[in-house]
């Protein structure tokens, strides 16, 4: 396969975006479902029991937990945390265009997927428990059962589930599908990067020597 240009290659990135967007967003309701039952067995793998059921209204993830409530009219009700998917899988079409611009066949764009799916829900899991143990003080917490140093590790696996994986994991999981592809753009990484003062200078020769001065490894 001839070598691919870093230019034609970002060029067939951003062709592919919108596509790849447009059917991300056309499957956002099945896509947010399988990721959002991942996460509810996430919270509750880490929290026993802690949600009781997930609804799906429009585009949106509410997590329905078994937290009991007061409302401000004094009903009795149960805590819901509602979470947005599109904030934890938009890496998806980045992933996909990424693939389609490296030419990956389908089983290859339908492996890296399904590889995806685990940190997005990470990333709705862990959201849902900042909610909880974080965001709806203290009272909320207790009661979820969760102490100190759980929220502490929360308030981490959240940051690291909403900056980091959502734009991370799909150029990781791209590399790792294709090596081929970024082999051959290594070298061309490689010419377009700025040469340092040192590289335009050459290599270093060494100096003559001075006058009444032997060379060294002479007697």
């Amino acid at each position: 396969m001839k070598p691919l240009s870093v230019g034609r290659f970002v060029l067939a990135v951003f062709l592919w975006l919108p596509l790849c967007f447009g059917a991300w967003y056309a499957a956002a309701k099945p896509h947010a479902a399988i990721a959002g039952r991942l996460a509810w067995m996430l919270v509750n793998m880490l929290e026993s029991g802690l949600v009781s059921a997930i609804e799906h209204p429009a585009n949106m993830l509410v997590f329905v937990t078994r937290i009991a409530v007061v409302t401000p009219a004094g009903e009795h009700a149960v805590l819901t945390a509602e979470v947005d998917p599109f904030v934890y899988t938009f890496g998806l079409p980045l992933f996909l265009a990424l693939m389609l611009a490296s030419r990956a066949n389908a089983w290859r764009i339908l492996a890296g997927a399904v590889a995806l799916l685990p940190f997005q829900a990470w990333g709705i899991g862990f959201d849902v428990l900042a909610k909880i143990g974080t965001q709806m003080g203290p009272a909320i917490a207790a009661q979820a059962g969760l102490s100190r140093w759980e929220m502490e590790a929360i308030a981490l696996a959240y940051q690291a589930g909403s900056l980091l994986f959502p734009a991370l994991m799909p150029v990781v999981l791209w590399a790792v599908s294709c090596p081929r592809q970024l082999g051959m753009l290594a070298p061309a990484l490689a010419r377009a990067a700025p040469l340092t003062p040192r590289d335009r200078a050459g290599p270093a020769t060494p100096s003559p020597p001075s006058d009444g001065e032997l060379p060294r490894g002479r007697p």
